[in-house]
């Protein structure tokens, strides 16, 4: 129960950090800028992308965050039995 709420709030944490940064890229764009990326997701994400993305954290050798939330359940599983 205690890694189970250990890990929402990890998750939490992580999730508020990403947002953080991503609305503040997004503040710091140029009026030109955000002129050019509005309604263009694709090139939002390219311009402001997440420093905590899966694809950067694999290229760091690190797990991703849904990798990380599956060896906590696998652990749990293998504790209780």
């Amino acid at each position: 129960m205690k890694d189970r709420a250990l890990r929402r709030h990890q998750t939490a944490k992580v999730k508020n950090r990403v947002e953080k940064t991503y609305n503040s890229c997004i503040e710091e764009l140029s009026s030109a800028d955000r002129d050019d990326v509005e309604g263009k997701v694709e090139k939002l994400k390219k311009v402001c992308a997440s420093p905590y993305s899966e694809e950067h954290d694999r290229s760091l050798g690190h797990k991703t965050l849904q990798e990380r939330k599956h060896d906590i359940t696998m652990r749990e599983q293998t504790h209780e039995s």
